[in-house]
């Protein structure tokens, strides 16, 4: 509630500062202007009924107010997602493009402001602005870590972020991380939207690299098989190729022939439907370097020996 309360107040000084109204003139005879910047960093709930002073200051219908906070939110929630994707693929560029679309102090969703500052550090962080202390205690820092392992649920942004620290804490630590990330998309209650889907995939294939380094390929296949059935739900193709590609790499490992090459199938099968030359010569040279085969006639062999048999025999 006290969250809610501080993204109306800070939408409603986005708005005032926009119109160039002063703050003195636009809390008097509604509220002393020290009890409004109260509202604005959260430190106490603004009652309801002030909003309709508010809206009659700035010629707006109390409803129309609030109909415009939902949307301008849903909005900033795009393009900090964007920033944050732009970063997280190391587009640097792209990324500082997205930024100037977004004022930091007027952001206005509380876990907009959060996802913001975390996508800036990792930003910093990518272009060695801050060294790996200094990323690992802001990290920390952002999410109130450890205590954020004892909450019940997560946001996406506080995974996001626990994906990272993976890389720098103890084996204990991760065990209960990981525990935490089983619990969070195993929910049934999660959301499936477009901005979700695209965050939870950088998050699986994190998971599933992360394990693979460290030659875990039970939690590599779990991760893995999470990212499959997301897109399958979804009907996306996000990070596809490298879910099949970490199973087959797995497979290969645990030598399970049969399940390495269904899963090497599919990698191709994903990559002629993504179309891409040169990410099909990055496979070709990852296949040929791990496996010792060629992509192609691998691919041909199999669907011979199995998918077209299966077919003649009906």
């Amino acid at each position: 509630m006290l969250k809610r309360s501080q993204d109306l107040a800070l939408f409603l000084e986005k708005i005032r500062t926009f119109r160039g109204i002063s703050q003195e003139d636009f809390t008097e005879s509604i509220i002393s202007n020290r009890q409004y910047q109260r509202y604005i960093r959260g430190d106490s709930p603004m009652p309801f009924h002030l909003l309709d002073a508010f809206a009659e200051r700035l010629n707006i219908k109390k409803d129309l107010l609030l109909l415009e906070f939902d949307s301008h939110t849903l909005k900033e929630t795009s393009l900090v997602t964007d920033y944050f994707n732009a970063v997280n693929n190391n587009e640097l560029t792209k990324a500082k493009e997205i930024k100037l679309k977004l004022t930091p102090q007027f952001i206005i969703d509380h876990s907009n402001r959060i996802f913001y500052e975390y996508t800036e550090l990792l930003e910093k962080y990518l272009e060695k602005r801050i060294d790996n202390n200094s990323f690992l205690s802001k990290l920390k820092s952002l999410i109130q870590y450890p205590k954020v392992l004892s909450q019940s649920g997560l946001s996406i942004f506080e995974v996001i972020i626990l994906s990272n620290l993976l890389d720098f804490v103890n084996t204990n630590e991760q065990e209960v991380i990981i525990s935490k990330f089983n619990g969070f998309f195993q929910n049934p209650d999660l959301v499936w939207t477009g901005n979700q889907i695209v965050t939870y995939n950088i998050v699986l294939f994190r998971l599933a690299k992360y394990f693979g380094i460290n030659s875990d390929y039970d939690n590599v296949i779990h991760f893995a098989n999470l990212g499959v059935k997301l897109n399958s739900k979804s009907k996306y193709l996000i990070n596809l190729e490298f879910y099949y590609y970490f199973l087959a790499l797995s497979y290969f490992k645990k030598k399970n022939h049969k399940r390495f090459e269904f899963s090497l199938f599919q990698c191709k099968s994903t990559l002629i439907l993504l179309n891409n030359e040169s990410k099909n010569k990055m496979f070709d040279d990852w296949i040929k370097k791990d496996f010792d085969l060629d992509f192609n006639e691998f691919y041909i062999n199999y669907l011979s020996s199995n998918v077209l048999k299966i077919k003649d025999s009906k």
